[in-house]
Formats: structure tokens, sequence, C-alpha cells
């Protein structure tokens, strides 16, 4: 016959308590990375949206109504036979140009501030990740960008 005990009198799970502590140490270091992602990418748009916003306020304000006020001048001067009529083709070009750059300031500011206000939100018909990865870096912010637009076809 014979009895025994086992007794862990050196096993303290130590293994297990340390490899929790680098798990729980990696979280808050992806939690981080996280962080500073979205504060960059968040800096980028905040900065295209108020790029844009003083663009719209400069057009609303000052831009398309001395371009309509020249346009409008120029066209009473050629009904009185003062003007040509290829210079108020170019005075209604440049307003329509105008109207133009204001429409694409338009939907550059409400671009950045949807994707503001969605805290950087976006494809979000995308299907999840899988839990396995986790260690993969997050994806780039798919924004469109209609100042990089506007820049390629000048």
């Amino acid at each position: 016959a014979e009895v025994g005990i086992k007794l862990k009198l050196f096993d303290r799970n130590q293994g297990s308590i340390q490899a929790a502590r680098a798990d729980l140490e990696r979280a808050h270091a992806e939690v981080k990375r996280i962080d500073l992602v979205l504060r960059e990418r968040s800096a980028s748009l905040m900065e295209n949206y108020r790029t844009a916003k003083i663009m719209v306020d400069r057009y609303h304000t000052a831009i398309l109504p001395r371009s309509q006020r020249a346009y409008e001048l120029i066209y009473k001067r050629y009904g009185s036979l003062q003007a040509s009529y290829p210079q108020v083709l170019v005075s209604e070009n440049r307003l329509f140009q105008a109207e133009t750059d204001y429409i694409s300031s338009l939907e550059t500011l409400w671009t950045n501030s949807i994707a503001l206000s969605g805290f950087l939100l976006t494809d979000g018909l995308e299907a999840p990740t899988r839990p396995s990865d986790v260690d993969r870096p997050v994806r780039e912010v798919n924004v469109p960008s209609a100042m990089g637009a506007a820049m390629r076809e000048r």
C-alpha cells in the first residue's frame, strides 16, 4: 500500500502568469498603436477639412460674387456695343470655372466632414478580419481625396 500527496511548493504557475502579462502588454501596445494611427489619419483629414472650409468660404463670399458681377458688367457692355463677344465668352468661362472649383471644394469639405463625423470609420461593407489576423497592421483609410483629384486635373 502506498499513500502520496502532491504538494506544489515551488511551482506557482509562473510560466502562465508571465505569458498572461506578456499578452496584456501586447494588447496595451496594440491599443496605443491604433490610437497613434487614428490620430495621424485624423490630423490629415482635419487639415484637409480646414483648408476646404476656408476655400468654400472664400469662394462663397468673394470669388463667386466678383465673377458674377464681372460677367454681368461685360454682358451689359456687350449689349450697348462697348465690348466684343469673345470678352463675354471669356468672362462667362471664368464664372463657370469658379463655380466648378466651388463645387469641388464643397465636395472635399463634405467628404472630410463625413469621415471625421464617423470617427474615421470607412469601408464598412468589407468583411471583418479573422481573429487570427490580430497581428496585421491596421488598413489604410480609403477616403477619396477631392483635393488630390483636382490637383491631378490641372
